[in-house]
């Protein structure tokens, strides 16, 4: 059982630093690629290498796909890759690596605020002093965060709107994750997801695939690294541990691609980011501590559904 602790420690590991590296690479990209074009790729090619785990998953569980599934899935996948997605890389490109890290890592707050308006979820005091002390950070973050202009602060409601979206694709997404297992329900996800993007790439006038090979590397590393294999190690060292310690992926996350961002793009580690971090960060913890404590089968449940 060490043994195994162990290496799900290593899995947990090498996500959070694959995950934290996300927003920096993709700071690089900015004006060299329709974001779109990066999601189109990185979710495409990310979703058919996971995609073989997933069959032997479906496999192993003796789990069939229905039709009316498939149709669920694409919705998802739209949600999700076509619109929380796209918000994450079009905000990216307009405000900063490490406010970007800070308000999609706040995304469990959103769940569950999700879930409160969809699920009418019971809503204790401490729950709600959870969401307003994590809402408040994220206020603190954008607004310290030397951002100036209609452009910047459009980049933060995308950001918003992103982690929003997500919440609600973790919760209406929760009945069928529960059928056909997180891996399964990630890589179909994401290819239905980046297929709905063929659409909006041919109206744009924009190719498939970039031909510009200056930025293969970092196409190649999100789609694979980030895309692909990150989400492999944090579902399979999740499967040798209490799911509950995926929570590290919140708490480490932020932090490290903050001081990434400060030390590969040169972004000023501010007060205001600093404490609106610890804000959402506490938030987090507390939030999630209520919900476990309201259904012990719950917990860590929205931690399987982190995407990026």
């Amino acid at each position: 059982m060490q043994i195994l602790n162990n290496r799900g420690f290593i899995f947990l590991g090498i996500t959070i630093l694959f995950f934290s590296t996300y927003e920096v690479v993709s700071r690089t990209l900015v004006g060299q690629i329709d974001p779109v074009q990066v999601n189109f790729i990185r979710f495409f090619f990310g979703g058919l290498i996971l995609l073989p785990v997933a069959v032997m998953d479906l496999r192993r569980k003796n789990c069939i796909i229905k039709g009316k599934d498939f149709v669920h899935l694409a919705l998802l996948g739209l949600l999700m890759v076509g619109l929380s997605m796209n918000l994450l890389q079009y905000g990216i490109n307009q405000t900063k690596a490490n406010l970007a890290a800070v308000i999609f890592s706040s995304n469990p707050l959103f769940v569950a605020l999700a879930a409160l308006l969809l699920l009418k979820e019971h809503m204790t005091w401490m729950k709600g002093l959870g969401l307003l002390a994590g809402f408040t950070g994220v206020g603190i973050t954008f607004l310290g965060g030397g951002g100036g202009g209609a452009a910047y602060y459009q980049g933060v409601v995308y950001l918003v709107l992103s982690a929003l979206m997500f919440g609600i694709y973790t919760v209406i997404g929760k009945k069928i994750t529960l059928k056909i297992g997180s891996v399964t329900m990630n890589s179909l996800t994401f290819i239905f997801g980046s297929l709905s993007l063929i659409p909006v790439l041919i109206f744009r006038h924009s190719p498939l695939f970039t031909v510009n090979i200056n930025i293969w590397p970092q196409i190649f590393y999100l789609t694979v690294f980030v895309t692909g294999l990150a989400y492999y190690s944090y579902f399979k060292g999740l499967s040798m541990m209490d799911t509950s310690l995926g929570s590290m992926v919140f708490f480490i996350k932020p932090v490290l691609a903050s001081l990434l961002a400060a030390i590969i793009l040169g972004e000023k580690l501010t007060w205001e980011l600093a404490l609106g971090t610890f804000m959402v960060l506490a938030s987090i913890y507390l939030v999630q501590s209520q919900t476990d404590s309201q259904d012990p089968e719950k917990a860590g449940s929205t931690l399987t559904e982190y995407s990026h």
